[in-house]
């Protein structure tokens, strides 16, 4: 609760600091040569998750210190090969692949900024969606129970609403680096994990339970997502968490 609290706090602050400075009408200096679009590229999947990550940005400018932004692109988790344990081995990644899409709607502060958007201190409202699947062959080793192959598969769904605080450089009035280092929402999660084999046992759950942990290392707010519920063999959740969002683009104004 204390995070929710922390995150409407902050909107309410935002949203209460806004109006002192955009008391003022303010007008394009040239509205017809005034360069009013940035189009970006979204380093931070493709540096961060896969190389496969390409994410294109829109930014179009409507006033002088507002305008929108939508992003949407290919998305995958990165390939990994771990070893659970004394017995379990995730190898093989296949069958990866997604989709993420979003939108914000920014307020530059004018009172901040020396020159008008798309440059400078911004805040703004965000949306975003991302879809992710894979699949992973799992290899039981040394177990007094079992031995043999199971096929591990995941899908997720996660939906994203939030405020960010960020930054925009302009430089040479042509090309953008565009920073949003802060940016807490409240997410949606739909997830379905199955686990297949021909293999005949009884104590499945121990396995994912360990591929749980796994899962905790690299999707932030999993293990608080799913905290209290058991991971079923089948099924589908649907569970309310809280994320980020921090951002690195590179672009080109026009």
């Amino acid at each position: 609760m204390k995070k929710v609290f922390l995150i409407l706090y902050l909107g309410l602050f935002i949203f209460s600091w806004q109006p002192i400075t955009a008391q003022k009408d303010y007008e394009f200096p040239d509205s017809v040569k005034y360069k009013k679009n940035v189009v970006r590229w979204n380093i931070t999947p493709f540096l961060l998750w896969s190389k496969k990550n390409i994410n294109i940005s829109y930014e179009r400018v409507l006033k002088p210190y507002r305008s929108f932004s939508i992003n949407a692109g290919y998305f995958e988790l990165p390939q990994y090969t771990k070893k659970i344990f004394d017995s379990l081995e995730i190898k093989n990644t296949s069958k990866r692949g997604g989709v993420s899409v979003s939108g914000d709607y920014r307020f530059y502060f004018n009172k901040r900024n020396r020159r008008m958007a798309p440059d400078g201190l911004y805040w703004g409202v965000y949306g975003s969606y991302h879809y992710t699947q894979f699949n992973n062959d799992i290899t039981v080793l040394n177990s007094p129970i079992i031995e043999g192959d199971m096929l591990f598969g995941a899908k997720f769904n996660i939906f994203s609403a939030g405020v960010e605080l960020g930054y925009q450089f302009i430089i040479a009035d042509r090309f953008s680096i565009d920073l949003i280092f802060l940016g807490p929402s409240l997410s949606l999660y739909e997830y379905r994990l199955t686990l297949s084999s021909e293999l005949e046992y009884d104590e499945q759950n121990e396995y994912l339970a360990a591929i749980k942990d796994m899962l905790n290392s690299f999707i932030p707010g999993f293990d608080e997502l799913i905290e209290n519920k058991e991971v079923s063999s089948s099924g589908a959740n649907f569970s309310l968490g809280y994320g980020v969002r921090y951002l690195v683009q590179i672009g080109y104004r026009f």
